[in-house]
């Protein structure tokens, strides 16, 4: 199971670049760092611009949220 299945927000380990990354499903925003923490609270605090949501929402066949 990913993170992905139950946060909207989830942190992977991206082995070629050896970075944490943390992602956004809804928007598509994304942080990575070396330090699994920073990426851990990117993710905590992230909260998504709404108007980029439905934009991108409408450009991959999804309902706006």
């Amino acid at each position: 199971m990913s993170s992905w299945d139950v946060w909207p927000v989830g942190v992977e380990w991206d082995e070629f670049r050896s970075l944490h990354v943390a992602r956004c499903q809804q928007c598509a925003e994304s942080f990575a760092s070396s330090s699994s923490v920073e990426a851990d609270e990117w993710a905590d605090v992230h909260r998504c611009d709404p108007e980029l949501v439905a934009l991108l929402a409408l450009v991959t066949d999804r309902r706006a949220a």
